[in-house]
């Protein structure tokens, strides 16, 4: 029993440092059948935006294999593969937001690089109802308890997109110094 539990605090350990990370692409070097996705991104918490310690899961919502946080200046820029996206979890601290699958969705079909619009998430947070819940037993509860949240189907919230489509890109092409053109891929909000 004990080398099991070393085992999931050493496994649950790989998956919060694997989701610490900001998840921003470095460069613009990328595989065949990944693309890059840009946006400007916001959370707005009733009158006031949420500062930039959040991030958003793409597809799934408890291993963050594609995570990604704003940067200092709201933007994201992140390498995804190709095909249909959705944005499947919000988390803001120990805060989250489960959002139905297929509800936000973007589908990219080419290696290149995509504007998917500036978005705001209208999310009035309910400490009560959107705390990450925890069953105890320690790791192990844990890995239980967050297990069980991604189960949860999650609940449409309000979207805005707003094609910024020249800010955006100007930001992003003097941050990676991008010749390449950019193609528009907006964000789709699907019921």
């Amino acid at each position: 029993m004990y080398k099991f539990g070393i085992s999931l605090l050493t496994i649950a350990f790989i998956f919060l440092i694997a989701g610490c990370g900001s998840g921003r692409t470095a460069s613009l070097n990328r595989k065949p059948n990944e693309a890059i996705i840009i946006a400007k991104v916001q959370i707005r918490n009733g009158g006031s935006f949420l500062n930039k310690k959040w991030n958003f899961l793409l597809d799934e919502r408890l291993w963050a294999k594609w995570a990604v946080c704003p940067d200092e200046n709201n933007y994201i820029y992140m390498k995804v593969p190709l095909g249909k996206h959705f944005i499947a979890l919000l988390q803001y601290s120990n805060l989250h937001k489960n959002v139905p699958d297929n509800y936000l969705t973007f589908n990219i079909k080419e290696n290149k690089i995509y504007y998917i619009g500036d978005i705001i998430f209208n999310w009035t947070i309910d400490k009560k109802n959107d705390a990450t819940k925890y069953n105890g037993m320690g790791a192990m509860g844990g890995i239980i308890g967050a297990m069980s949240e991604s189960k949860k189907t999650g609940e449409y919230i309000k979207v805005n997109i707003i094609d910024n489509f020249d800010e955006t890109t100007k930001y992003f092409n003097s941050k990676f110094a991008n010749s390449e053109p950019i193609e528009k891929e907006f964000l789709k909000v699907n019921k």
